[in-house]
């Protein structure tokens, strides 16, 4: 059977950049036996012509050409041979990027109110709702591929993702975030009766969101329930919050042995654990006793920045995870403070604001490895998701460092989880031999001019996972990709 047929069933209906490939492909009638076994032939595209931002080099590779098979990249290089059958694209001298990576997000945070949106208003089946609706508008039909989702609970979503149910990005979820009870993970209401917050029955917890626990064998509890679920590494609270009710800037989340055996789990089963937490103190216990991925911290001291430098020179373990948008523009006065937030935290938002500036400065200053995440939810901000690169180099990162911590450095990151990374065949985050073909192509070199990468006309083709969800590069008559709702993903729940 010619190529062609395999290729364009349900994608000639299709407008050029106008629906995603996957709308087409939905209704397609299932294919023939014979037609089956030769749709398990290795399908081959070859990208010439393009100047390759791998995921950590500064400097583009200038006429390049990529070779996908079916899921993942081939080979990089010049002149690579075509195979036999393969469907050649020229890039015209397009810059290929990887597929972004937002290291810091809440998905089933995005009803209109935030965190507070299911104590009265909203419950998880809505929430589930506005979920995917933002993961495939918001996220990946603007080029993010894959999210760390870092506090709620979108593990079924992820498994209808990568059983082709559903379109979205990769999702590497903590699951449920493990807080005290009174701490940044407490979302149930003020005057909830003690015994349902004794019976854990507040909806929050109900829908795994996040955990209010208290002692070393309730966080146990938690942190296995959310890997039994299908989580990626665990996340605690280790101190106050700008987004919650209860809890100081100044405090301390969990005990030093709740961490400690947070931090027992997490290695147990081959995994880390990642901290939302501000300053110095936090940071200290945190640091001591091995939590490796570390959010925020944008009120810690510049000796604090230097010990992690020190540790991550030294063992190249821990990383800094920095929020750039949110904590410099949203909250950099109380008038740009999200409408739903109180005075109360507005107020924390403002302190956090001040300190960003500085916490950034030192990071890049001393050479800290570092990743970015948006932590952008709600109407309002997650429209606005990446506008947290261009925010990193107003910050005073390079465009190039601000790409290398959404993509290389990102998918360092993601592969810490072991043996619960839920896409464990290839790499992530960058342009090479054995990774994911996670694929962008810009007109325009975004590691110049940053700003460009808000322009959506200028993101020309988006893949993930070898299936295209964007093209304006060859004409939607024409039999080069496979459109994006196919059974090729390679998922913890593959079909």
């Amino acid at each position: 059977m010619k190529l062609r047929t395999l290729i364009t069933r349900g994608l000639m209906a299709c407008a050029v950049g106008a629906v995603p490939l996957y709308a087409a492909f939905a209704a397609a009638p299932p294919p023939a036996q014979a037609e089956a076994k030769e749709e398990q032939k290795a399908i081959h595209i070859l990208f010439t012509n393009v100047n390759v931002f791998d995921g950590f080099s500064p400097e583009l590779k200038k006429g390049m050409s990529v070779l996908v098979e079916n899921n993942s990249i081939k080979e990089v290089g010049k002149n690579i041979e075509k195979p036999e059958g393969a469907y050649v694209v020229d890039g015209k001298g397009r810059t290929m990027t990887p597929g972004l990576i937002d290291m810091h997000q809440h998905v089933m945070l995005n009803p209109p109110e935030g965190t507070v949106s299911y104590q009265t208003r909203w419950d998880e089946a809505a929430g589930g709702a506005f979920a995917i609706h933002h993961m495939n508008h918001n996220i990946l039909m603007k080029g993010i591929t894959t999210v760390r989702d870092i506090a709620g609970d979108p593990l079924d979503i992820a498994k209808a993702i990568d059983m082709g149910h559903l379109p979205g990005p990769r999702v590497y979820s903590s699951g449920g975030a493990i807080s005290q009870t009174g701490g940044h993970g407490d979302w149930a209401g003020r005057n909830v009766p003690q015994e349902i917050l004794q019976n854990h029955q507040d909806v929050t917890q109900l829908s795994q969101n996040s955990w209010s626990v208290d002692g070393p064998d309730a966080v146990t509890r938690a942190a296995r329930m959310n890997l039994r679920r299908g989580a990626a590494f665990i996340k605690v609270m280790g101190g106050g919050g700008v987004a919650s009710e209860f809890d100081p800037l100044d405090i301390l989340g969990l005990a030093e042995d709740e961490v400690a055996r947070a931090v027992e789990i997490a290695k147990d089963n081959g995994t880390y654990v990642a901290v939302h937490a501000y300053h110095d103190e936090s940071y200290d216990r945190h640091l001591r006793l091995g939590t490796r991925s570390f959010e925020h911290g944008f009120l810690i001291s510049e000796d604090m920045v230097k010990r992690m430098v020190t540790k991550y020179k030294k063992d190249k373990d821990i990383v800094w995870s920095f929020q750039c948008f949110m904590s410099i523009n949203s909250f950099g006065s109380y008038d740009t403070m999200p409408a739903f937030f109180t005075h109360e935290q507005k107020l924390k938002g403002v302190a956090v604001g001040k300190g960003a500036r500085n916490a950034a400065k030192w990071m890049n200053q001393h050479g800290m490895f570092i990743v970015g995440g948006s932590d952008m939810f709600s109407p309002g901000l997650v429209e606005r998701i990446k506008e947290d690169l261009t925010c990193n180099v107003k910050a005073g990162f390079t465009p190039a460092q601000a790409l290398k911590h959404w993509t290389g450095n990102a998918g360092i990151v993601l592969k810490w989880s072991g043996p619960k990374d839920p896409y464990p065949t290839y790499k992530l985050g960058t342009i090479a031999k054995d990774a994911y073909a996670d694929i962008l192509l810009w007109d325009g070199d975004p590691t110049h001019n940053i700003d460009l990468i808000l322009d959506e006309s200028k993101l020309h083709f988006i893949m993930k996972d070898g299936l295209v969800y964007k093209n304006t590069v060859v004409d939607a008559e024409h039999p080069y990709f496979r459109p994006a709702k196919a059974p090729l993903t390679r998922g913890q729940y593959p079909l």
